[in-house]
């Protein structure tokens, strides 16, 4: 199996020994550079990696990364598209080789996109058959042959964004992604999200006409309620119960039932979308998460209500996973440990 990395590069030196690093086990590994004025260039070609040159005009992210990837050669049987702001955990090439099979035309593995969320990603592919679509946000659209997804749990890409970099030319993008192609959902959501993003009014419209779309993730369209419940107080209530219909597998709605029954002192009701939140395993996350959904802010809350219950047997589970989920956190600590001795005292005497 040839493997061949390919990426787009502008001055990104400060990433080039980590991306290279990572990537070694490859067999051909090419970056295209679209005008670079730092040491990139020199540092990965110091590396042995190629650099291919040139960049669309006008720009758009599709038609760039289709360009990097026609520069990988010919024979390659996978392809990965590995950012420079991206490394691969070790042992990333056994474990696509082990994952790979005669049939597959493109892999789903885990991404790390921060500390705080993971999730399943498909940038690993067959050298034919894909191209990138969407002025921005592109995605891999399989214009020849049957596509065959293979998922392996045992390989991760982690992604390591310069605090405050941003793509300024994303909202321009979209807007043109949208106009070339009215009817793709994915884009109307992306569009929405980069309104909301630049607190424009009209992301409620965007949000609003992406739901009258048929089709679309349900993460997205959850995303899309959740959205919508903030920037329409007057609604919100019915607003998160849609995002629950749409994923009832993500925990963010029912936490923010959770915190509105607490305000108003709720017991009930707080525990009962707590204790939902907190059960949402962390395979659940995707691009549309709130990672603050998957922290100890849902378990943490399960164990105040049931306190105020009075059922401490359940608030001692909760605590239990609030730490688990932050053990640096002093209050958590605290709480488990007056839970635990409140548990030990109240337990059966011996004579």
């Amino acid at each position: 199996m040839k493997i061949g990395i390919y990426a787009l590069a502008k001055n990104e030196a400060a990433n080039v020994p980590a991306w290279e690093s990572s990537c070694r086990e490859a067999d051909v590994r090419v970056v295209t550079d679209t005008g670079s004025s730092d040491a990139t260039v020199e540092l990965l070609e110091a590396a042995g990696v190629t650099v291919a040159r040139g960049a669309p005009i006008p720009w758009r992210w599709d038609d760039a990364h289709n360009l990097s990837l026609y520069h990988l050669p010919a024979d390659v049987d996978v392809c990965i598209r590995l950012d420079l702001d991206e490394v691969l955990d070790p042992g990333w090439r056994d474990a696509l080789e082990a994952a790979w099979t005669p049939q597959t035309t493109k892999l789903r593995y885990w991404y790390q996109w921060s500390t705080d969320v993971r999730f399943l990603s498909d940038r690993i592919h067959t050298r034919g058959g894909y191209r990138w679509v969407g002025a921005t946000h592109e995605g891999l659209a399989r214009w020849s042959g049957e596509e065959v997804q293979t998922t392996t749990e045992a390989l991760t890409i982690r992604h390591h964004r310069q605090p405050g970099k941003q793509h300024k030319s994303d909202l321009t993008l979209l807007r043109q992604a949208v106009r070339e192609n009215p009817l793709d959902v994915r884009m109307h959501w992306y569009l929405a999200r980069e309104l909301d993003y630049a607190r424009d009014a009209e992301a409620v419209e965007a949000f609003e006409r992406y739901l009258r779309m048929p089709g679309g993730a349900a993460t997205e369209r959850a995303y899309a309620y959740r959205a919508l419940a903030r920037l329409q107080p007057d609604r919100v209530k019915p607003r998160l119960l849609e995002a629950i219909q749409a994923a009832p597998q993500e925990p963010e709605a029912f936490l923010a039932f959770a915190e509105m029954a607490e305000q108003m002192g709720d017991w009930v009701s707080a525990l009962y979308y707590a204790r939902h939140a907190a059960f949402c395993p962390p395979a659940n996350q995707s691009h549309a998460s709130d990672p603050r959904a998957y922290g100890p802010r849902a378990p943490e809350l399960a164990c105040v209500a049931a306190s105020r219950l009075g059922l401490d047997g359940e608030a001692l589970k909760h605590a239990r996973e609030a730490f688990r989920r932050d053990s640096a956190n002093p209050i958590f600590a605290g709480n488990l440990a007056l839970l635990e001795k409140k548990a030990t005292e109240s337990g059966p005497k011996v004579a």
